[in-house]
């Protein structure tokens, strides 16, 4: 069977939702109308004691004022009244011999529990329940005493509730069954509505599986977790195309990068061979080739380690470091490069400000930002670099007169193999910043970059300050 027609079939999310929502309205109806069912029988039965009871003082009120034979005749009304086969009445003395009775025969052998009688000869009636194995429905007989020494026994058929109950229990069972039907029309409906929304997520998703990358899940606005899931789900393929289309633009600059050294040795190659034997020849080639070789190291070397230190493969060694010490040594070190480009560097330190960081790392993540401050900025320029503290954190601000950053360019110059400057004049391979960053990022800390195009930029790194 296929996937497709189990989430149409009886495995569906849609049905087993259906039937749980069926089930659990059944069964709170069967709960709800259970209870009913109880208290209605013990209404029933408890309606019935009060009205037996009241015949009970009813007599014994009528006995005082009155003799034993009006209180026959009375009884005998009554059960003709009411049914020879629905009620009785029978007068007993404490003995237990029968002072007076109606007809007793549609009752057959019900007798007299002594026990009872003597409970209700102290003025304490007695309510129980008798089964006989002729007749349909018990009978609810009371013992109450009505004169001194003397005990109506009161029998009354509960045919009646009897038949309540069984009317109830009849709806019961109708409803019920509607009840069922209505609610699994209630619950297919529910379930295709709260699944609509994973069935248009499943849809962009085999969309974008079938290459079709500009395909989104639609969102319907309703704000509830489907909404969530969708909006969470094209910001992810959004992601994936930017990252599948910044892969293939890394591809291509490493293609580039990697296809020039290579090139160059070609080259090489092919003239020492037209200069076979020649004194010197071997030479040369051999150090052309040591200088792309070494370039081409550096370009793995350096990609190598942005790698691990943005998967945090290489642990840091920190240690307390003054930052102004460390951005002083950098300056030292470009101080040259900087002169002789005609380049002022200016150099703030600052206050003194200790930070946890491997140094050696920590300078070569400045020096690549230096290093582009002097490439970019032109004879005559200016680099300012300062030392300072921002808040919690210490901050360094390499700020250039240089040639600037165009604003669509900002937030892509971090990027690997991204070069600003298209043409490739400047020497480098567009992993220097990659590298700071990644650096700056695993010491807890940030660069950030703003810029005027033809004015300058300013790079700013921020590191954490230890806690005190």
């Amino acid at each position: 069977m296929s996937l497709r027609n189990r989430s149409t079939g009886i495995r569906s999310v849609a049905f087993r939702l259906t039937v749980m929502y069926a089930l659990i309205c059944t069964a709170s109806l069967l709960a709800v109308l259970i209870v009913s069912y109880l208290a209605l029988q013990g209404t029933l039965q408890l309606r019935l004691d009060e009205g037996l009871m009241s015949e009970v003082e009813e007599y014994g009120a009528l006995l005082k004022t009155q003799n034993i034979e009006v209180l026959r005749d009375v009884l005998a009304r009554e059960a003709a009244s009411e049914g020879t086969d629905r009620v009785f009445f029978r007068v007993l003395n404490t003995a237990g011999d029968e002072v007076l009775a109606t007809d007793m025969a549609a009752w057959g052998d019900v007798g007299v529990h002594r026990p009872h009688l003597l409970t209700a000869a102290e003025g304490k009636s007695v309510f129980e329940t008798y089964r006989h194995q002729d007749r349909p429905y018990p009978v609810r007989i009371v013992y109450g005493r009505v004169g001194p020494e003397l005990v109506l026994q009161l029998g009354e058929s509960t045919a009646s509730n009897a038949q309540t109950l069984q009317h109830f229990r009849q709806v019961f069972g109708l409803g019920t069954i509607g009840f069922v039907f209505c609610s699994t029309i209630v619950g297919i409906v529910m379930a295709r509505r709260a699944l609509s929304g994973v069935r248009r997520v499943t849809q962009g998703v085999k969309g974008i599986s079938s290459g079709g990358w500009d395909c989104r899940v639609p969102v319907s606005h309703r704000n509830d977790e489907i909404d969530e899931l969708a909006v969470s789900f094209n910001e992810m393929v959004e992601r994936i195309q930017s990252l599948i289309r910044e892969l293939k633009e890394v591809t291509d600059d490493i293609a580039h990068d990697l296809r020039t050294p290579v090139t160059r040795m070609r080259a090489a190659a092919e003239a020492a061979l037209s200069r076979v034997g020649e004194p010197g020849n071997d030479e040369e080639v051999a150090g052309h080739v040591v200088e792309e070789c070494d370039q081409l190291l550096d370009l793995i070397n350096t990609m190598l380690e942005i790698s691990q230190t943005e998967a945090g493969a290489r642990p840091l060694a920190r240690e307390p470091n003054s930052i102004s010490t460390i951005v002083e040594d950098v300056c030292d070190l470009f101080g040259s490069a900087a002169e002789d480009k005609g380049v002022c560097l200016d150099v703030s330190r600052g206050e003194q400000l200790l930070v946890n960081c491997e140094a050696q790392r920590l300078k070569r993540a400045i020096a690549h930002i230096l290093d582009n401050a002097i490439k970019y900025t032109k004879s005559g320029g200016t680099i300012a670099v300062e030392c300072s503290r921002l808040g919690d954190m210490a901050s360094v601000s390499v700020r250039d007169t240089g040639l600037g950053i165009p604003e669509e360019d900002l937030e892509k110059v971090f990027a690997r193999f991204y070069r600003v400057d298209k043409s490739r004049a400047e020497s480098g391979n567009g992993l220097g910043l990659s590298l700071s960053r990644a650096i700056l990022r695993a010491h807890g800390g940030d660069i950030v970059v703003k810029s005027v195009f033809g004015e300058g930029s300013t790079f700013t790194v921020t590191l954490p300050l230890p806690e005190h």
